[in-house]
C-alpha cells in the first residue's frame, strides 16, 4: 500500500509558504500595518442616549460623518449607555456627532457623559506591550520545549514554524489592509498558542517511534509519525474553523476582523506543523549527520545519492541511500578517517583488530548499523 510522503515531497511545502509570506512582506514595506486607534490614540465618547439603541444603528449616524470604523460597545446592565472610540476628531466634529445621535435617539444626557482624547503616548505604550506579550509567549514556548523533549533542536524548528505563522497573519492582515486593534494582539497569542499544541502532538509522536529503534531512516521515522497523527490534526483544524466561521459570519461587524485572525492563525498553525516543524527537523537531522559522519578525505561516487553516513571508533563505514533507478544501496567500509598509512598500521595491529573491523563490515552489510543508530537516537529521544 503506498502512503503519503510528506517528507520526500517538503520542498513543495516550503514553496507554499514562502509564495504566501514574501506578499506579505512586501505589503509591509511597502504600505505598512493600518494601525488602529488602540494604538495611534483618538477620540473615546462615553455617551447616556434617550433610548435604547442598536450598534448597527449608532454606527449608520458615524457613517454619515465617515466613521463606521468607530469602535461601539454596549453593556446590556445600561442599555442606553453606548461607548463609542473613533479617531481623533475636533470639539466641533464631537458637538455634531452628538447632535445627530441625540436628534435620532431620543436626546443625549450630558451629565451622564463625557468626552476624553486619548493621546499617542497611550498607543505607544500599548505597542510596547504588545510585542513584550508576544516575544514572552516565543521565550516561554521555546524553554517549555526545550524541556518537554530535552532537546534544543525540536524546540529551534517549532520556533522557526511559529514565526512562519506570525508572518503568515501579519502579512495577510497588511495585503487586505485590515485595522490592527488590541484584538490583534490576542489573535497573535491564539497563534503563538494553537501552533504550539500541534506542533508538540506530532513532536511527541515522532519521539514515540524514534523510541521504538526500528531500522529506519530518519525522514521516514519522521513520515510515519506525521501520518499516524494527520487524521486528528486536521479533524480538530477543521472543527475549530467551522466554530470560527459560525464568528465570521454570525458575530457581527465589531468582531469579524478577529474571527478572521483566528481562522488563520488555525489555519496556519495546522499546516506548519505538518509541513514546515517536521520537515525542518528532518532537514536539520540530515545536515547533522553530513557534518558529523563524513570523512574529510571521503570523496563520493557517482552512484551515491548523498553523503555516505555511519562510523566506529577506528573506522568509517560508509553506506549510502538507495539511488533513483532502483540499484542497491552502495556500501563502502574500511576507511579510515586517518590517512591511507595510518589505515595500514590499524590492520598490523593484530589479529583482534582484523576481527573488528570484519565485524563492522558484516554489520554494515545486515544493513544494520544499530550501534549507531542507538547513539543517534539517544540523542534526539
Amino acid at each position: 500500500m503506498k502512503t503519503w510522503n510528506i517528507i520526500g515531497n517538503r520542498r513543495w511545502g516550503y514553496l507554499l509558504s514562502a509564495l504566501i509570506i514574501i506578499p506579505g512582506i512586501i505589503a509591509l514595506v511597502v504600505w505598512g500595518l493600518d494601525l488602529g486607534i488602540d494604538f495611534t490614540g483618538g477620540t473615546l465618547m462615553d455617551l447616556r442616549l434617550g433610548r435604547d439603541a442598536s450598534v448597527s444603528e449608532i454606527r449608520a449616524v458615524l457613517a454619515t460623518f465617515g466613521h463606521q470604523e468607530a469602535v461601539i460597545q454596549k453593556t446590556p446592565e445600561q442599555p442606553n449607555q453606548v461607548l463609542i472610540r473613533t479617531a481623533a476628531l475636533d470639539e466641533p466634529t464631537v458637538a455634531r456627532i452628538q447632535a445627530a445621535l441625540g436628534q435620532r435617539f431620543g436626546g443625549v444626557d450630558r451629565a451622564a457623559s463625557s468626552v476624553a482624547n486619548v493621546g499617542p503616548q497611550i498607543g505607544r505604550e500599548l505597542r510596547t506591550r504588545a510585542v513584550t506579550a508576544v516575544l514572552i509567549g516565543l521565550v516561554l514556548q521555546l524553554l517549555y520545549i526545550s524541556w518537554r523533549f530535552r532537546s534544543v533542536r525540536f524546540a529551534l524548528t517549532a520556533d522557526v514554524a511559529l514565526f512562519h505563522d506570525l508572518l503568515i497573519v501579519v502579512g495577510l492582515f497588511a495585503l487586505l489592509r485590515k485595522e490592527i486593534d488590541s484584538a490583534f494582539v490576542a489573535v497573535l497569542l491564539t497563534v503563538i498558542g494553537y501552533s504550539v499544541n500541534d506542533t508538540v502532538v506530532i513532536f511527541d509522536r515522532i519521539r514515540d517511534t524514534l523510541a521504538q529503534r526500528l531500522r529506519l531512516p530518519f525522514a521516514e521515522m519522521v513520515n510515519r509519525s506525521i501520518l499516524e497523527v494527520l487524521v486528528r490534526s486536521l479533524t480538530t483544524g477543521i472543527g475549530a474553523v467551522m466554530a470560527i466561521l459560525a464568528i465570521y459570519v454570525f458575530g457581527g461587524v465589531t468582531i469579524r476582523d478577529f474571527a478572521l485572525g483566528l481562522g488563520i492563525a488555525v489555519i496556519t498553525g495546522t499546516y506548519s506543523s505538518i509541513f514546515v516543524a517536521s520537515p525542518l527537523l528532518v532537514d536539520w537531522e540530515n545536515w547533522s549527520e553530513r557534518r558529523n559522519c563524513c570523512a574529510p578525505n571521503y570523496k563520493r561516487t557517482k552512484s551515491e545519492s548523498r553523503c555516505p553516513q555511519g562510523e566506529c571508533a577506528h573506522v568509517t563505514v560508509c553506506q549510502a541511500q538507495p539511488s533513483r533507478d532502483g540499484r542497491k544501496d552502495h556500501v563502502q567500509s574500511g576507511k579510515t578517517t586517518r590517512s591511507q598509512s595510518s589505515h595500514h598500521s590499524v590492520h598490523r595491529r593484530g589479529r583482534h583488530r582484523t576481527r573488528h573491523l570484519e565485524g563492522v563490515r558484516q554489520s554494515v552489510r545486515r544493513g544494520g548499523q544499530e550501534s549507531i543508530r542507538e547513539r543517534e537516537i539517544d540523542r534526539l529521544v
